[in-house]
């Protein structure tokens, strides 16, 4: 049993291009192999390759060159499918899939070849291999599966435990008890613990990590941080090496009740890695705009607009009322809602209205309808080579239907509007971040109109919020390199200097409710976003964490390559969240108040005429000009834009 395990471990640790070549020699033998068996099941007699085939007199050197072929065929197709790209150990029904892709077109060329050649083989015999070798290499991918797995009711993951306290030892000796997993010890940075045991658990240094996990066969390392913290904070650079194995529990509450299993132990994904220290959100920020108060959401179907509904769901509203143009989200956001009020036991009314907010009679009737406290305005179209080719659709939505939107809330004298801006408004170099820039202006302008009535007349708070990235957003780059990933590559970056900023879809939420809360009308508020991700690092940093090697210069048979593209017209190197210097802090750490130029607004109702003549024949040149006059002269762009036209 041991000479077992040190021969499995021995071929795991193998270099991966050594373990490619031993899978390619193994299926070039079986190919001859199953050759042979099919020419024999084809005459119904015993056959020799040395000796002449009864059933067309074709000699040895026949079946060599036949065989030949179909290796020299079959292997380059199984390398183009990427059939020696998945790592035995984790193949899925996808790698047997391709299996029969493979061997169905090998089979096909070979039969053409054979044909054109003129070659005394039994065309008959080759649908017979055809079937014998799809079934044989199932079963050396099953058997060796099997094997490196080692698969039986008994088999435990080996697991080292990252961390010492309270959480990481409570889990210790829970999963001590189970028959899933073998405890193998904590890893501690602490010199003071080495050589010692916690609870029958012995204690390894972190500085001896990579012996460790060679010496114990470990198969994850199991990430437990202290209570408040992130993992990011939390894993060190010695632990950072091994990220592949690295997991988590989600759920803390399950550690607390001593409830975990198998299937809590999740990877570490790329936001656990990107993620900041958790700031814990002020109750009186998050209530005051939706305690006891009935509120708007338009988009409530898109990422932010849903996670927004879904946070304020639970903050007591009077009632909610959402707003989204597709049918299939707003179907998708109230079966969301409805799951999250029954889980919570909530009995909140919730309104749903499909229709677009640049309708001003729908728009209208829903305020009439409903006595509207609070709007958090979401719809927007936000995608930036999307909005480049439809610049019609971003200037209906983005400005004439946050223009609509603002006008009726005024008019209505709703307590407070809060407009969910963007990173790219700031200095805009695309026709997304122009428009967003006009809609904060929009606001900006009909506050100076409050400011000027009588507080009796209307006390309208207008604030916009502007923040960068939020992972895993439909625009946001994370999805697109994962899909890239599990297609097998290429993962596409624009260039190797872009950097952004990125926060969780939770955070910048719960943020921007907060956001809300602080305004005095007009602000533009920025979210601290952090430090910036360098996109490049984080392509690499998702490769490795699925389990992949980069294939670059360094690595010619790694699995996954790396595209640069090239930065697309008017796209920054970098994005920015203030236009000019005057930032001032707030009551909370990570939102600041910024005070910028802005128009009248009899200024802004010329300029929304002429945005609403724009139509399907008015030229992009002309767009662009009048976008370029509604947000005025912006200061001269820092050097982090490349002008594609000019390169």
């Amino acid at each position: 049993m041991q000479y077992h395990l040190s021969m499995r471990d021995l071929l795991i640790r193998l270099p991966r291009n050594i373990k490619r070549s031993i899978m390619i020699l193994v299926d070039s033998i079986a190919i001859y192999l199953v050759l042979w068996i099919s020419l024999m099941i084809r005459s119904g007699d015993l056959y020799w390759p040395n000796e002449i085939y009864s059933l067309t007199n074709a000699n040895s050197e026949v079946f060599l060159i036949t065989g030949t072929m179909l290796v020299l065929i079959t292997i380059p197709i199984f390398v183009y499918m990427r059939l020696y790209r998945s790592i035995i150990r984790y193949i899925s029904i996808e790698s047997y899939v391709r299996i029969i892709k493979a061997t169905l077109l090998s089979t096909i060329i070979s039969a053409l070849l054979i044909t054109y050649f003129n070659l005394p083989v039994p065309r008959s015999a080759l649908v017979i291999f055809f079937v014998i070798l799809t079934g044989v290499m199932y079963f050396t991918r099953f058997t060796a599966r099997s094997y490196l797995l080692n698969i039986s009711e008994n088999r435990q993951r080996n697991i080292l435990i990252y961390g010492i306290n309270d959480s990481s030892q409570k889990v210790g000796q829970i999963l001590k008890n189970t028959n899933e997993f073998n405890i193998a010890g904590f890893i501690s940075n602490d010199s003071k613990l080495e050589k010692t045991s916690i609870g029958e658990i012995p204690v390894f240094m972190e500085s001896n990590l990579t012996n460790i996990i060679r010496k114990l066969s470990i198969n994850e390392i199991l990430v437990i941080p202290e209570k408040s913290r992130s993992i990011k904070s939390f894993i060190s650079s010695e632990l950072d090496a091994h990220r592949s194995i690295l997991r988590k529990i989600p759920d803390v509450n399950k550690i607390i009740k001593g409830m975990i299993t198998a299937k809590d132990i999740q990877k570490v994904e790329i936001e656990d890695l990107l993620g900041r220290e958790a700031v814990r959100p002020d109750p009186y920020l998050l209530k005051s705009c939706i305690d006891k108060k009935i509120v708007l959401i338009t988009g409530c179907g898109g990422s932010i607009g849903s996670e927004l509904t879904k946070q304020i769901i639970r903050l007591n509203p009077q009632s909610m009322v959402l707003v989204e143009q597709s049918e299939y989200f707003l179907y998708s956001i109230i079966q969301e809602i409805s799951e999250i009020k029954k889980k919570y036991s909530l009995d909140v009314p919730i309104v749903s209205y499909q229709g677009s907010v640049v309708d001003e009679e729908f728009m209208n009737s829903v305020f009439d309808d409903n006595k509207i406290d609070t709007v958090y305005h979401a719809a927007a179209n936000k995608h930036v080579p999307l909005v480049e080719q439809n610049p019609l659709a971003a200037i209906r939505t983005n400005i004439l239907g946050t223009h609509n939107m603002a006008v009726i809330s005024y008019k209505h004298n709703v307590e407070n509007f809060v407009l969910i801006s963007s990173d790219k408004a700031v200095r805009p170099t695309n026709i997304m971040g122009a428009t967003k820039r006009f809609a904060e202006i929009i606001l900006q302008s009909l506050q100076d109109l409050v400011y000027s009535l009588p507080s009796s007349q209307c006390q309208t708070k207008f604030c916009m919020v502007r923040f960068g990235n939020v992972l895993d957003t439909s625009g946001s780059v994370v999805p697109l390199f994962r899909k890239q990933i599990k297609k097998g590559g290429p993962v596409t970056v624009t260039d190797p200097e872009v950097i952004r900023y990125f926060m969780t879809i939770e955070e910048a939420s719960e943020l921007v409710i907060q956001a809300g809360s602080l305004s005095k009308g007009g602000d533009v508020f920025v979210l601290e976003m952090g430090r910036p991700v360098n996109i490049l690092s984080l392509a690499k940093q998702m490769i490795e964490l699925s389990g992949y090697e980069i294939k670059d210069d360094k690595n010619p048979l790694g699995d996954i390559e790396i595209e640069i593209t090239g930065l697309r017209e008017g796209e920054k190197l970098y994005e920015e969240l203030l236009i000019g210097d005057k930032v001032k802090r707030t009551i909370h750490k990570h939102i600041m108040s910024a005070t910028e130029e802005k128009l009248s607004y009899s200024e802004v109702t010329d300029l929304i005429e002429k945005f609403e003549n724009v139509n399907s024949i008015t030229s992009q040149s002309e767009i662009k000009n009048l976008l370029q006059k509604s947000i005025g002269s912006p200061l001269p762009p820092k050097n982090n834009v490349v002008d594609i036209k000019n390169k």
